[in-house]
């Protein structure tokens, strides 16, 4: 896989206090450890924006920052941020998880969902096999990631729904937190279409099952083989089936600054 991403990321006097030495940066996974308040998320957020969200930067006390500048494959490209929404709602309110899960299923007017993708079968009819088969793996990976909890994709009524084993029909919103979750993982990568990009998730592990934390890298990156991928984890299941080599210490790459 060629270089698309990011390559090296230093920050000078983070929370005006530390410095981050960031070096060699792997181009494919890279699996940020380190204890509750060593700076995982601030630094995903720092490098998030300043890569894209430039108006995040102001919000992250710092003094400067040197990093690679973006290549033309990654001007190209996308940067996302696939944060976790499973947070406590009122009874009668929409969680938010839902109701990004929802963007990423029905139409919607930034034409990011998957509606919108199967319906470039109809608009583009050159591309029509190549999407289809494409429909066809991500299904596949996703029934693989639910076979646990026994049930299975499927389009009903032009609609993206789930089947249990009973043949009962499974609606979005009857799915658990952590199926949601997952499902809205998975779209969001398959969505960008196996194009170049940068995608930033912070402790993706939270709600999911142990064996989806176990399959979840591999899952990834067969969905995009050419994203380069930052997530924090507090969980050994995220990196113990062949990813441990990916993993970063924050110990090793930040370090109080010298008075």
């Amino acid at each position: 896989m060629n270089q698309i991403g990011i390559q090296y990321f230093y920050v000078k006097g983070l929370w005006l206090e530390k410095d981050v030495y960031w070096d060699h940066i792997n181009p494919d996974v890279n699996i940020l450890v380190g204890i509750n308040g060593s700076g995982k998320t601030t630094l995903m957020n720092l490098m998030y924006s300043y890569y894209w969200d430039k108006k995040g930067l102001s919000q992250i006390p710092h003094e400067a920052i040197e990093a690679s500048p973006t290549s033309k494959s990654l001007s190209d490209s996308k940067v996302v941020y696939i944060r976790n929404l499973d947070l406590p709602v009122r009874r009668k309110e929409e969680s938010p998880l839902l109701q990004e899960l929802n963007n990423a299923v029905f139409q919607n007017k930034s034409g990011v969902s998957f509606f919108n993708y199967r319906m470039k079968m109809l608009d583009y009819p050159q591309r029509y096999d190549e999407i289809k088969r494409e429909i066809q793996t991500f299904e596949t990976l996703v029934n693989q990631m639910f076979e646990e909890t026994h049930k299975t994709m499927s389009i009903i009524d032009s609609q993206l729904k789930f089947k249990t084993h009973k043949g009962h029909i499974c609606e979005l919103k009857d799915l658990s937190s952590g199926e949601k979750q997952l499902l809205l993982i998975l779209l969001r990568v398959f969505l960008l279409e196996n194009q170049p990009a940068v995608i930033f998730m912070d402790e993706p592990e939270i709600s999911l099952h142990i064996g989806w934390q176990q399959i979840l890298l591999d899952t990834l990156t067969k969905l995009n083989s050419n994203s380069q991928f930052f997530l924090t984890t507090h969980s050994p299941s995220i990196f113990g089936r062949g990813w441990g080599e990916k993993v970063v210490y924050m110990e090793d790459i930040i370090k109080a600054e010298e008075k």
